[in-house]
């Protein structure tokens, strides 16, 4: 049974190999074609044949054939293929029809060939002009034929087809040409493929993530270039059901446990998770949720620019200054159910201020006046604030950029969070493609981690 599955996970990992190279597939080999067929046809000097055939005649003395006699003339032909190649026959050749050719270059386009089991010689030549060709082809055979009797003292050759003009050319092999190239781009578009995807370590399959990195993916975002909020100016849009379908992820994650403060944070900067925190405030609140977004990241906010409002007072402020009342700082949204603690002045320590006493009365405040409090912060790769706020709230989303983190940035990440026993609710995959991994094979990235207490 587990090999099956196996079989299945790699063809299923070649199939997405193929689907998301498919315009490398596709296109290489095309224009490898291309290529070839427009150097065969505009490059490549056309070559035409033609072809003389000679054969080794018995004695004229002897009145009957013997098989001796054939076996004979069989050997000579071996021989005299030899002699047509001989420079003295070249010479006599260029001589007598005043080629533009020296020997060796004679050389190089005549081809001898004895016929199997006969006493035939065919003598080959290749020549850009077809008439010249046909004019080198029979004569050097009749250069062959005359030195041949002053060498061998017998006249036992004669010519049974003389060479006649070609009419097509034996080389470029146009159509050949072009499918061997378009063959051979197609199985090095192929290996490309599959060499890009073994050289990129980065994160970008969710049921691949759910292995590599042992937590459930209960969120594959789709990239939408147009817009940050889309949940809330797009809500029919495929990113906005994907918001849907984490915030039901959710529900089903807090039946044991209550989720009411949860933290949203990445390996590396500029992951997306403002983005994701901000989106699935949006949806928690158009289910009805009172939903507050505290932008605790202290070191550079982004959530206040997403929603289009000011950063004058926020979380920092509320924290050093027992004169400055929650009501002071939170912002609306247009989304009544929905507001927003900005992050405030940028202090100098933010790591030590949240985890101040202040700070955690805060987070307890905020859960008895909210459903939902969402905390936006700082990567775990980069300093230690996401694992300060960890042990605050009930649960922690770990969000991963499609194509833009590594696998050993992102285990780092949460080997960060599982250090100090953060309460990991699972990682969403932001800004995937359209048609990489989403859709038909969505569900299958929200099935359950195996492990050795679930045998499944």
């Amino acid at each position: 049974m587990q090999s099956t599955v196996d079989q299945e996970l790699d063809l299923y990992a070649i199939g997405r190999v193929i689907l998301k190279r498919w315009k490398l597939i596709i296109l290489l080999p095309l224009v490898a074609a291309l290529v070839s067929l427009l150097i065969s046809l505009y490059v490549i000097t056309p070559q035409y044949r033609a072809s003389t055939t000679l054969i080794i005649t018995r004695p004229a003395d002897t009145e009957q054939v013997l098989f001796r006699d054939i076996q004979v003339s069989r050997q000579l032909a071996a021989t005299y293929r030899e002699i047509v190649h001989s420079r003295r026959v070249m010479m006599v050749a260029i001589a007598n029809r005043s080629l533009p050719y020296s020997v060796e270059d004679l050389r190089d386009r005549v081809d001898v060939e004895n016929v199997r089991d006969t006493e035939l010689i065919t003598i080959d030549v290749t020549d850009p002009d077809p008439q010249l060709a046909r004019d080198i082809a029979n004569e050097v055979a009749r250069a062959f034929m005359s030195q041949i009797i002053e060498i061998m003292r017998v006249e036992n050759v004669s010519v049974v087809d003389e060479a006649a003009t070609p009419v097509r050319p034996v080389s470029p092999r146009v159509e050949l040409n072009t499918v061997v190239a378009f063959v051979v781009g197609l199985m090095a578009a192929a290996g490309l493929a599959f060499l890009l995807e073994y050289i990129d370590r980065t994160v970008k399959d969710p049921a691949e993530a759910q292995r590599q990195l042992e937590i459930p993916v209960i969120g594959v975002i789709p990239l939408d270039d147009k817009r940050k909020l889309f949940s809330l100016n797009d809500p029919r849009s495929q990113a906005s059901e994907a918001f849907r379908t984490l915030r039901t992820n959710l529900h089903y994650s807090g039946i044991d446990r209550q989720l009411r403060c949860l933290l949203v944070t990445g390996a590396n900067p500029a992951c997306g998770k403002s983005t994701v925190a901000a989106n699935l405030g949006v949806t928690l609140a158009q289910a009805g949720a009172n939903v507050l977004l505290v932008d605790a990241d202290l070191r550079r906010p982004t959530l206040h620019t997403i929603f289009g409002l000011e950063n004058q007072m926020g979380l920092s402020d509320l924290i050093i200054r027992d004169d400055l009342y929650f009501e002071d700082t939170v912002l609306k949204s247009k989304n009544k159910r929905l507001n927003l603690l900005p992050s405030g002045s940028i202090p100098p320590f933010p790591a030590e201020m949240l985890a101040s006493e202040r700070m955690k009365g805060l987070v307890a405040s905020f859960a008895v006046q909210y459903d939902y409090v969402i905390f936006d912060s700082p990567p775990t790769n980069a300093v230690t604030d996401a694992a300060v706020l960890s042990k605050l709230v009930d649960g922690t989303l770990f969000v991963l950029d499609y194509g833009r983190v590594r696998w050993d940035e992102a285990r780092a990440g949460l080997e960060n969070l599982q250090k100090v026993q953060a309460y990991l609710l699972g990682a969403v995959i932001n800004a995937v493609p359209q048609g990489e991994a989403y859709g038909s094979n969505y569900q299958y990235y929200y099935t359950p981690i195996q492990t050795e207490e679930d045998p499944g």
